[in-house]
């Protein structure tokens, strides 16, 4: 991935959306805000226990960055399933300001409008960005334990091909900062439900220790699971980045015990003009 610094604000985005300059395509840091304590600094997730204050004027600081406006920022309940939602002309917006009135019980939204700015929150989970450069269509996934065991970027690609015409050929992916297999040690009810659902692929992301205590490789789940679906391997970019082992920079549910604030995916086709960074 590729860091920016824009003021006292840090970012990153995928390399290999780079080259589409009328889109913004990025992961924020908890850098740059005006948050205090442990949701220091830069978050942007509503539903914690943050100031509401706080966390709209981080968001229209983010938005500056990025030059693009904060009153079309669009988001939705996350429930940690694998429901994915369009964004259209009468739910665009939904969720800028407001938690109760984003897009409701999904972790998912895909569109093809443009300067309509997509957004997912994160604090461990994966976020995920899609992109098909030949129809316009832009989606972005929130994928928690839960949503990978349901499929949910599968899901995702389905979506696109099925509501806009997408090819999954043509589709690129990122996949961003997330709690690495290097810290996200799961219990024996998780191992059961991906040995039922993979049968016979579980071991590629269970990873065991010589304690025999088991982690969870999200990263490698959801890569294989979208080479599945037709996505070619070299239109996958995979961050690598342990949101566990790098809490300075992100922030993670695990690593402080549930008391943090939210980074976000972001992703927005502009209309005729190049992005900012």
């Amino acid at each position: 991935m590729i860091e920016h610094k824009k003021g006292k604000l840090i970012f990153l985005s995928y390399k290999l959306f780079d080259r589409f300059e009328y889109i913004t395509n990025i992961i924020s840091t908890r850098l740059g805000g005006l948050s205090r304590g442990p949701y220091s600094s830069l978050n942007v997730g509503l539903h914690v226990k943050d100031r509401n204050v706080s966390v709209i004027e981080n968001r229209r600081r983010l938005c500056i960055g990025l030059g693009i406006e904060s009153v079309s920022l669009t988001s939705c309940k996350q429930i940690h399933g694998s429901n994915v939602s369009i964004v259209n002309s009468k739910n665009k917006g939904k969720g800028a300001f407001e938690q109760e009135d984003a897009i409701d019980s999904c972790d998912g939204l895909i569109t093809s409008l443009e300067d309509v700015p997509l957004l997912i929150l994160i604090a461990d989970c994966i976020p995920l960005s899609f992109f098909d450069p030949i129809y316009g269509v832009i989606g972005l996934v929130h994928g928690s334990w839960r949503g990978t065991l349901q499929g949910i970027a599968q899901k995702t690609v389905y979506k696109m091909k099925e509501e806009f015409g997408c090819h999954p050929e043509d589709i690129i992916v990122g996949i961003g900062p997330s709690i690495g297999p290097c810290c996200y040690e799961v219990k024996e009810d998780v191992i059961e439900q991906f040995n039922k659902a993979f049968p016979g692929e579980a071991d590629s992301f269970l990873i065991k220790n010589k304690k025999d205590a088991a982690f969870l490789d999200l990263w490698t789940a959801n890569f294989l699971q979208l080479q599945e679906t037709g996505i070619k391997k070299e239109n996958i970019e995979l961050s690598g980045i342990c949101t566990s082992c790098n809490s300075d920079l992100f922030y993670s549910y695990r690593a402080k015990r549930g008391e943090t604030g939210r980074f976000c995916g972001l992703i927005c086709l502009h209309k005729k003009t190049k992005r900012s960074y």
